[in-house]
């Protein structure tokens, strides 16, 4: 999607995970991680090049990851998340773009620490993996990372991921057939990303989770999220129409608590698709979603989807994103982005001497939809992060949408 959100006006496909530390961290610990990382991980100092009709990584010669330090003015916390969004929107090139970059805000009290990464590199999940090896000061032996994607389409045949490619293409095609409802309209071309936080505390976080359990089942936490935010947008209203909300949304395949690989994607997505009828009765919604999603799953349509992305990473980029993004129809597909991989696991607790009170994280959107929500779980609080276009929203209308969110995912009140 890279290709697809620079043709937006933005930056690129740029994302961060930010780890809000207690104090002031020790520096030259964290160039020593810097330095130490690419020995294990040297796909962390590539740059991406082409080759023939696909992409590589190739090793690219400096063998550190890049390290920038910021000073805030004393006092002026808030200033660190504005910096948080003038390095995310910071372009550059594909080609120069590094896989992973450590940059530290640093204050009198308080620091923020800003892993950035460029999404090719690897996904949510395995930015995650990335902070728990950065800063384990491991001396073994340089890590052996077998894709988890990789080993799934080698147990198929040709004629197997054509069959299930055919299955998926035909789910995406039924889908297709109602028009999405958009947040925004996209008339105004996007000038930054923003983010606007909403931050729950540990009981709250609990009556949350506690909610999702009840409303869409164990593993339907992310659905929960889905469907609230669905619910949100309704009430505050989008300026552009359609049939239905349809969200896409990662689905993991490493194995349960694996810290490999860490590296490539390791992701395969399904679609959650709600009409607008659906969505004004919450009892109604969330029984839609989960039993849907069971469909889902019985079909196979989560394996279904990854010979449908090998093939298309043979395509020009160009029409790869396309057909990624828009309709036979030429119409957006997403109603907005989403992103949730549960609690961080395993936790850091502390890093370069200070202790880690909250995380958050940062993404690049495509305009349209030009709105994505990423929810983060550390310490046992969930933090929500609206990535969204800033010139194409008013802020009284966040404002709104937030209000409405928080609303939706604690209906009564804030007690588990």
């Amino acid at each position: 999607m890279d290709h697809e959100i620079r043709r937006s006006g933005l930056a690129g496909n740029f994302c961060a995970v930010v780890l809000e530390l207690e104090g002031r961290p020790d520096v030259r610990q964290l160039e020593t991680c810097c330095r130490d990382f690419p020995a294990r991980f040297p796909r962390s100092v590539t740059r991406l090049r082409r080759q023939g009709r696909q992409y590589a990584w190739q090793l690219f010669v400096d063998k550190v990851l890049p390290f920038e330090l910021y000073d805030l003015p004393d006092g002026d916390w808030g200033s660190g998340e504005w910096r948080v969004a003038d390095i995310i929107n910071t372009n550059c090139s594909p080609a120069e773009a590094a896989p992973v970059e450590l940059h530290l805000l640093r204050g009198a009290e308080r620091s923020l620490l800003v892993l950035k990464w460029f999404h090719p590199a690897c996904d949510a999940k395995g930015i995650e993996l990335v902070l728990h090896h950065l800063f384990r000061h491991d001396t073994a032996e340089p890590a052996f990372e077998d894709s988890a994607l990789d080993s799934l389409l080698q147990r198929w045949s040709l004629w197997q991921k054509i069959r299930l490619g055919l299955k998926a293409s035909k789910n995406i095609g039924l889908l297709d057939r109602a028009s999405s409802i958009l947040p925004v309209a996209g008339v105004q071309l996007p000038d930054a990303l923003a983010v606007r936080l909403k931050r729950f505390d540990v009981v709250e976080s609990a009556g949350v989770l506690n909610r999702a359990r009840n409303s869409t089942g164990l593993t339907g936490t992310a659905l929960y999220f889905i469907g609230c935010m669905m619910r949100a947008l309704e009430q505050v209203g989008c300026s552009q129409g359609g049939e239905a909300y349809l969200v896409p949304y990662a689905v993991n395949l490493r194995r349960s608590r694996a810290i490999y690989p860490v590296f490539g994607n390791q992701v395969s997505f399904l679609f959650t698709q709600a009409e607008r009828k659906i969505v004004t009765s919450r009892e109604r919604l969330f029984a839609h979603l989960k039993e849907q999603n069971r469909a889902s799953i019985r079909a196979g349509m989560d394996h279904a989807m990854l010979p449908l992305m090998q093939a298309a990473s043979w395509l020009p980029l160009e029409k790869h994103g396309s057909i990624v993004r828009f309709s036979p129809h030429g119409r957006e597909r997403s109603s907005f982005w989403f992103s949730y991989t549960g609690p961080m696991d395993p936790e850091p607790e502390e890093i370069a001497g200070c202790p880690v009170t909250g995380m958050y994280q940062v993404s690049q959107v495509t305009a349209p939809p030009s709105m994505g929500l990423l929810v983060s779980s550390f310490g046992g609080q969930l933090t929500l992060s609206l990535n969204y276009t800033a010139n194409q929203f008013l802020p009284a209308w966040i404002d709104d949408l937030m209000d409405a969110l928080r609303g939706e995912l604690l209906p009564d009140g804030g007690a588990a």
